[in-house]
């Protein structure tokens, strides 16, 4: 058994040795160490430090240093020179770091060593560098009640942390609260061995004050006559004040988000009815403008809306007399394909470039946004032909010249000859970014698609229709439809759908 445990011993002390060889080449902000003395020629190649300032110490017997090593600041807490008995002041701190280096909790400063350096008489502790400042410094910057509120409770709860290992601070006092100047975090700091509890408890009655609480007063009373003489007891304390503000915080909470609800659902209730009758949840839409540049007064038929569902504004175009015609061959884009491509969808112009366009129907090409009965867009009896170029393409119908529906095999050929980044720009939907051969590229946002009275999925997903019917499927389509991770160039489709099209143009 004797053997067992030497070696167990032997082996806990080499790891700790290596952990922190570890820490102190290390780059990284966290912190490691072992739980062992290291005698001087472990510490020979670890030990020197530069950059060294004095820095301002609560124990009398002790001085304190601010240092730098490979990159990463410490404080090294030693015997003061001036002290009246070293080697009792030694041995102490000796004993107060064979406790703290077992503390390990957010609000605690962390002790990783104790090393031999040549510019201080006998051995110091070394601790991790809290860049803040103490708490009455941090009290002048007039903090409000909840950051003193946090800084409290994450004093106790530190403060409640060492009690359980029946370690005391000892130097409990609002000068050893370092708060963080990058998160306003507390730290308890410059600890000192003591085996009284209860001094603590008692210190943290000027704490509270210095803090400007006076919802505590009574706790810090109780905390001078030594009512409360334990961390535990002052966490609960603590606690009591804050539940009782809760539970008559939560009824107020509520019925203000209630009153906010209803005076939302008033405003867009009132603002949907002085631009149109229709409810805003349920808009038959041809098209929605989700672009933030959308000029109001130069498009007919444009009319605004406060959406009560998602709180904010919506475009309707009513697209009768309205869907942008005879767009000009010079548009067309060349990525390097078989065909060249619209810079955007039917629905847009280059004066207008609104992203999202309108939701056609396959070969709809008598009235856009007309919802008939699906026979009526292509009887039975007529067999699924490829439409593109023909009478039945809403691209040929809408934009003249030689604009086209694209076929399958060039959605395939876009698809396998492209790079596609998804992209996503201010006040668009997120879409991606099309770049050819030719290293020119398109813009294909995630424009939704509608079914019927509803738009769906905008944002979300792009789905736009190829010319191409699927063989030996009634009355289905081929489709690109593009999400976040996911492009499918061979996407099926009914014609009962409105989806986008991208027209495409034949080489000259």
């Amino acid at each position: 058994m004797y053997n067992i445990i030497s070696l167990k011993g032997f082996f806990s002390l080499l790891a700790s040795r290596f952990l922190f060889l570890v820490s102190c080449f290390s780059m990284d902000e966290y912190y490691y160490s072992g739980s062992d003395f290291y005698n001087e020629d472990d510490v020979q190649a670890i030990s020197s430090f530069s950059d060294v300032s004095e820095m301002s110490c609560l124990h009398p017997d002790r001085v304190r240093y601010k240092a730098r090593r490979y990159g990463q600041w410490w404080t090294l807490t030693g015997i003061s020179p001036t002290c009246a008995s070293p080697s009792e002041a030694q041995e102490l701190l000796r004993l107060e770091y064979t406790r703290l280096i077992t503390l390990r909790h957010p609000h605690v400063t962390r002790v990783v060593a104790m090393v031999e350096v040549p510019w201080l008489h006998g051995e110091c502790v070394v601790e991790e560098f809290i860049d803040g400042q103490p708490l009455q410094a941090f009290m002048q910057g007039q903090p409000n009640e909840e950051q003193r509120l946090n800084v409290l409770s994450q004093t106790v709860d530190a403060l409640r942390y060492c009690h359980s290992k029946h370690i005391a601070h000892g130097n409990l006092s609002a000068s050893a609260v370092m708060i963080t100047h990058q998160d306003s975090q507390a730290r308890l700091v410059d600890f000192s061995y003591s085996e009284n509890l209860a001094t603590d408890t008692h210190a943290m009655a000027d704490i509270i004050d210095t803090l400007q609480l006076p919802k505590f007063n009574r706790v810090a009373y109780k905390c001078r006559d030594g009512s409360i003489d334990t961390a535990e007891a002052l966490q609960r304390a603590i606690e009591q004040p804050l539940q009782r503000s809760r539970m008559w915080l939560m009824p107020v909470v509520c019925a203000i988000i209630a009153l906010v609800i209803a005076l939302a659902f008033w405003a867009g209730h009132r603002a949907s009815l002085s631009t149109s009758s229709l409810a805003t949840d349920s808009l038959p839409l041809p098209g929605i403008y989700f672009s933030d540049t959308v000029n109001l007064s130069e498009r007919i038929g444009l009319l605004q809306f406060y959406s009560t569902l998602t709180g904010a504004n919506i475009y309707f175009l009513d697209w009768s007399g309205t869907i942008p015609t005879n767009i000009p061959d010079s548009e067309a884009i060349d990525l390097g394909l078989s065909v060249l491509w619209a810079p955007f969808n039917v629905g847009c112009d280059h004066a207008d470039v609104n992203h999202v366009g309108f939701y056609c129907t396959w070969c709809d090409t008598t009235g856009m946004g007309a919802f008939k009965p699906l026979d009526s867009y292509w009887p039975p009896a007529h067999v699924m032909l490829d439409i593109s170029g023909t009478r039945h393409d809403p691209v040929r119908h809408y934009w003249g010249g030689k604009w086209r529906m694209p076929t399958y095999d060039e959605i395939v050929e876009l698809h396998d000859r492209c790079v596609w980044t998804l992209v996503r720009h201010r006040g668009i939907p997120m879409g991606y970014k099309v770049r050819g051969p030719k290293g020119t590229s398109i813009f294909m946002p995630l424009a939704g698609y509608r079914l019927r009275y509803r738009e769906h999925e905008i944002g979300v997903v792009g789905r736009y229709w190829s010319s191409t019917p699927v063989t030996n499927c009634d009355r289905e389509v081929y489709a690109l439809k593009l999400d976040t991770t996911v492009i499918n160039f061979a996407d099926t489709v009914s014609i009962e759908y409105s989806l986008s099209i991208r027209p495409v143009l034949d080489r000259p």
